[in-house]
């Protein structure tokens, strides 16, 4: 992977957030394929902690100590492999780690094979904003809407730890216009997003046609069949889909014509070798209609095959 320097955010105001960025493909303005955005940590990457103990070991982590998520890696080239039109999609990752992991964190992607169009990561010398992952995602994921086309068609990724449904269900809404102003500024304040940084991001809003362009959503839960507070108690779009493995998310992805027989069967293989995958047509089956007939059908008999 070439080297490429790392950017600050442009500023709004004077002001701009603590954050590094890259962008490495411009993308045509009139371009309408798939751009996929991921988290790393336990996205991508598996990170559990459960003390400030676990929390340095992963800081100090070799490239070759750390483990990929199972099946992430296969959906991850899957997904990369070029559409039926020819076009090969776009590939965004929003780490919550630091910049200083940035080497260790692409070497891993080089180990695994796992390409991006562009990465993003915090900008911890200002320590206060240490505990604000929630607003410096929703900066990072304008700051790429605002460069990518109005066309392309997003597909989100997370996990059910770092605030990532909550992140995902407002920026579409300010994506399509329905939160913005006065009232993004009290969800902001509300979800302690520090005071500078809630009128950057209104800022970049702002700027924004009114358009929303996710098509999917996919959570990755961190303890398979246990939903946690958030899913149970909080209204999310029904477009958000909270998973147990990658298989379930290669199901749908593979109903929707976005991976291909060889990548669905390879993530499943991934996903059984660490003994899950045990109903990869879940949520295929709990969509029903809201994917395409054909597509539904196809992977039906290609699980049972």
């Amino acid at each position: 992977m070439a080297e490429v320097e790392a950017e600050r955010a442009p500023q709004r105001g004077g002001y701009a957030y603590p954050l590094w960025r890259r962008n490495d493909r411009p993308l045509s303005m009139d371009w309408t394929g798939p751009l996929y955005v991921f988290d790393i940590d336990n996205t991508y990457l598996l990170s559990e902690w459960t003390s400030f103990r676990d929390l340095l070991r992963l800081r100090f982590e070799a490239a070759e100590d750390k483990h990929p998520v199972p099946g992430a890696v296969e959906l991850l080239a899957g997904l990369r492999r070029l559409q039926p039109d020819g076009e090969r999609p776009a590939f965004y990752f929003v780490s919550a780690s630091p910049n200083t992991m940035r080497g260790v964190l692409e070497k891993r992607m080089l180990i695994d094979g796992v390409l991006h169009d562009g990465i993003t990561f915090r900008d911890l010398n200002r320590l206060r904003y240490l505990r604000d992952i929630f607003g410096y995602k929703l900066a990072a994921l304008l700051l790429y809407r605002l460069e990518n086309p109005r066309g392309a068609r997003e597909f989100l990724f997370g996990d059910d730890r770092e605030h990532d449904p909550l992140v995902y269900a407002v920026y579409t809404q300010m994506c399509a216009g329905t939160l913005r102003g006065p009232e993004l500024l009290a969800e902001l304040e509300a979800q302690g997003v520090r005071k500078s940084a809630q009128h950057y991001i209104v800022a970049l809003a702002d700027e924004l046609p009114a358009h929303d362009p996710v098509q999917w959503v996919f959570i990755r839960r961190l303890r398979p069949g246990e939903p946690n507070e958030v899913e149970r108690e909080t209204p999310l779009p029904d477009r958000l889909l909270f998973l147990d493995d990658y298989g379930e998310a290669a199901a749908v992805l593979r109903a929707l014509d976005l991976l291909n027989a060889r990548a669905f069967r390879e993530v499943l293989a991934a996903v059984r070798r660490e003994g899950l995958g045990e109903q990869p047509l879940r949520l295929v089956r709990a969509l029903g209609e809201r994917l395409p007939a054909a597509g539904r059908e196809r992977v039906e008999q290609e699980v049972q095959a």
